[in-house]
């Protein structure tokens, strides 16, 4: 069955396009009412929402402190099932400008660069079940500060506001009825064994068997890592962290289209506890989880690009929550 688009063309139409029509078109109320289902289930590294409303608060805080939001993007990678449905991944930039005081603070006038890729299953033109990770380390660093600082500010706010601190860990979840895992695809394959490898294994030696010599690894805090050495160390710091890592891949899936390398989009987990000098300073023994969402390219069995979507503020906040309730 093919899936119910209405005007849209085809699913990277469909996606780009209400998108589009939420934020920049400002049709918050109107269309998340016409586009999110009342009870959608949002999953974000900051939180879990299980209501439309949620998510019309939240978008309504962001455009008064960034009236002039702009969410470019950068790709679609999707999946079709036989009932019409698809699951999309999307990657894009939020592009916008600190003009309103609220959560971070007065006002600043600066310029905010940020990273985003969010999996969503639709079906008849609805968002059922969303995966949402921004990378907050880019934001913060854009508005003068750090993720462990943006992190601390937040902690202390949240406490104040509610008396907790608020992010996502897997007890919070409800069960998915999307139809998940990874598909049976050489490609696909190949860049999920490498990675388990990598995150799981801790066998930093297939670095050099996924990524071509000179690919390039984009990475939280809006950084770039260029080659084997760099990704490595980049690896590194956070397998130091987090010594006891187990990675799970919840999706794995690619395209392939005319005049473009084979471009796929995972979403994956690590679970671990914070027990090594590493990426995130001296161990606390703190338990954490991270909610990843990948996209890379491929081309002659090697990833030449790649997008890794983390909140490494949501991670500093586990850990500086643990710290206070343990002090």
């Amino acid at each position: 069955m093919q899936p119910n688009l209405g005007a849209y063309s085809d699913i990277p139409a469909f996606i780009y396009g209400i998108t589009r029509e939420i934020w920049e078109d400002r049709g918050m109320g109107s269309k998340l009412g016409r586009y999110y289902a009342p009870n959608i289930k949002l999953r974000a590294p900051t939180g879990y929402t299980n209501s439309n409303q949620g998510v019309l608060a939240q978008t309504l805080q962001t455009l008064y402190q960034f009236p002039d939001r702009q969410l470019v993007g950068e790709d679609v990678i999707y999946k079709q099932f036989a009932d019409g449905s698809f699951l999309s991944s999307h990657r894009l930039i939020s592009v916008m400008t600190h003009t309103g005081s609220g959560q971070h603070g007065q006002a600043q006038g600066k310029s905010v660069r940020s990273r985003i890729i969010a999996d969503c299953w639709v079906r008849d033109q609805v968002v059922i079940e969303e995966w949402l990770a921004r990378d907050q380390a880019a934001f913060a660093h854009c508005m003068g500060n750090t993720a462990q600082g943006m992190a601390s500010s937040m902690v202390a706010q949240e406490k104040a506001q509610s008396g907790k601190v608020s992010y996502f860990l897997p007890a919070h979840d409800e069960p998915s009825a999307c139809t998940q895992g990874i598909d049976q695809d050489a490609d696909v394959k190949l860049y999920c064994d490498a990675m388990h490898r990598i995150w799981h294994e801790k066998d930093t030696r297939a670095i050099k068997d996924i990524y071509f010599h000179g690919a390039t690894l984009n990475t939280p805090g809006g950084q770039s890592r260029h080659g084997h050495t760099d990704i490595d160390n980049f690896v590194m710091g956070y397998l130091a962290s987090f010594p006891d890592a187990k990675l799970t891949i919840h999706t794995g899936f690619a395209n392939r289209d005319a005049e473009q390398p084979v471009r796929l989009a995972l979403r994956w987990s690590l679970s671990g506890t914070h027990s090594g000098f590493g990426h995130f300073g001296a161990p606390t023994g703190a338990p954490v989880y991270i909610m990843g969402l990948t996209h890379a390219h491929m081309s002659q069995g090697k990833v030449k690009q790649e997008w890794m979507a983390v909140d490494e503020v949501a991670i500093w906040k586990q850990i500086l929550d643990h710290q206070q309730k343990n002090a």
